[in-house]
């Protein structure tokens, strides 16, 4: 998770603390507190109608991300004549990187599948190129083969196929250099 995320949701939960405490306060009457607040109304109570507002934004976001997101699966369901055949992510991932090796001067492919229920709506593919030139067509080439291997082997759609290519380089790190 990203640092400034973290910070976000770190904020919006002490926001959703302070709200939750100060309504436990209201309902359960303490008598110093219900002085307080009586005392420091002027400022009080429109911040405290504010943290409510903030907290009501935030759990009205979180119903609507529920409600309208796609949710994703592990198991690819496919529709054969003899029935649905149901396919494991790690089994599309394993068919892609197979394809990509076979077809490419790469080495240590790393492919990751996001899939929905009949499609496969994005693949990350991260590799290290054997070349040092032309990384860009590599690229684009590996791009296409990961779509036609999911397309020609499955028969599923393929959304988005995001390849990143490392060069290799000469001495890899960790290696022994024999003089």
């Amino acid at each position: 998770m990203r640092p400034l995320t973290k910070l976000f949701l770190g904020i919006v939960a002490i926001v959703g603390l302070l709200d939750a405490a100060a309504f436990a306060l209201l309902l359960w009457p303490v008598p110093e507190a219900m002085t307080y607040y009586q005392d420091q109304s002027q400022w009080l109570q429109p911040t405290l109608l504010a943290l409510t507002g903030v907290t009501a934004a935030v759990f009205v976001i979180m119903l609507l991300v529920a409600i309208l997101r796609r949710s994703t699966t592990s198991r690819l369901a496919l529709q054969t004549p003899s029935g649905e055949l149901t396919l494991d992510r790690r089994a599309v991932e394993n068919t892609v990187t197979k394809a990509i090796v076979a077809q490419h001067p790469v080495g240590q492919v790393d492919v990751s599948v996001t899939m929905r229920r009949r499609q496969v709506t994005r693949m990350q593919v991260n590799a290290t190129s054997i070349q040092r030139d032309g990384l860009t067509t590599l690229a684009t080439d590996i791009e296409q083969t990961a779509k036609d291997a999911v397309t020609a082997s499955l028969g599923v759609p393929v959304k988005r196929v995001n390849v990143h290519l490392e060069p290799a380089s000469q001495q890899q790190k960790g290696a022994v250099r024999v003089v």
